[in-house]
């Protein structure tokens, strides 16, 4: 756990130190750390569960949401902490509850609030690039083009198309079988060219080495199947070549803002992405309502009457 992580990099406390428990005695030590010119309280590594205090998890909220990452070179987002926070509130509630500590340092803690914000989203052109960038014969291209246009045609999560399989692909009837979060299993559909690019795909794959495992996507130096990191990595490489800054979750962003953007249902869209309300739908379609506003700004030409 990172929590656990992070209050493994503090410094012993000095003896015959004792962390503040009330608010007073919070008060008082920011107070203390003011006179001595210090930006916050000092905070020691806890010897137990007992000991993490209010500050501490306070502390660590902040490193985890501006921490840099590979993949979050600005820090993490709002949504993320907020998860975090939730997880940490939920887990220290379990040990207050199997009597591990007498209060949780989370009690009266407010979540981190999430702010609103527009998702990245591809442009049809952008997608066009992409897939040409496949247009070789050979098996990797024949297996990147069948992954991009399931990717984008799906709107499945990452971990989802990274582990379909065989038995989950009907090209009949142009059905996937996905298994999402809480091992929920829902058919999502694809159209004619992404059940054209997986066929075309299964035909070289028939000639793989290991042909014969489950799998449906795999590796071509190794019997292991492609993970869901190994995904990651093509697309950010064939985002490389096309010129074009990419991460897979784009493709669920464009694929709900082009479904609501056309007329489609924010019920249907659930259903499809695999989500258990329409709050989701809601925030994708904050996209297309700027789109729609910008069109009909266009059409309207109210600045250029002036």
């Amino acid at each position: 756990m990172s929590l656990v992580n992070w209050l493994s990099s503090l410094p012993l406390a000095p003896a015959g130190w004792a962390a503040p428990t009330t608010a007073a005695g919070r008060r008082a030590a920011r107070r203390r750390a003011a006179e001595d010119g210090d930006a916050a309280e000092a905070l020691y590594r806890p010897g137990g569960a007992a000991e993490i205090t209010r500050s501490h998890v306070e502390r660590f909220l902040i490193h985890f949401a501006t921490e840099p990452t590979p993949r979050r070179p600005q820090g993490r987002s709002d949504s993320y902490v907020n998860q975090t926070f939730r997880a940490l509130q939920q887990r220290f509630a379990w040990l207050f509850d199997d009597d591990e500590i007498d209060a949780s340092p989370m009690e009266r803690m407010t979540p981190p609030k999430i702010g609103t914000r527009l998702v990245p989203v591809l442009e049809l052109d952008q997608l066009a690039a992409l897939v040409a960038t496949c247009k070789g014969r050979d098996f990797v291209d024949r297996r990147d083009a069948a992954i991009i246009r399931t990717f984008a045609d799906s709107g499945g999560r990452r971990s989802e198309v990274a582990r379909l399989a065989l038995a989950d692909v009907d090209l009949t009837r142009k059905r996937l079988v996905v298994t999402g979060k809480g091992d929920r299993q829902r058919t999502i559909a694809i159209g004619n060219q992404t059940a054209l690019a997986i066929n075309r795909y299964l035909r070289v794959r028939a000639q793989h080495r290991w042909a014969s495992l489950p799998a449906l996507w795999l590796s071509a130096r190794s019997s292991a199947p492609l993970t869901p990191d190994g995904l990651y990595q093509m697309i950010v490489r064939r985002g490389e070549l096309a010129g074009i800054k990419i991460h897979p979750h784009m493709f669920r962003h464009t694929l709900a803002h082009e479904w609501l953007d056309n007329g489609g249902g924010e019920q249907t869209l659930a259903d499809q992405m695999g989500w258990s309300s329409t709050q989701m739908a809601a925030r994708y379609g904050a996209i297309g309502r700027a789109n729609r506003a910008a069109r009909e700004h266009e059409r309207l030409g109210l600045g250029d009457r002036i």
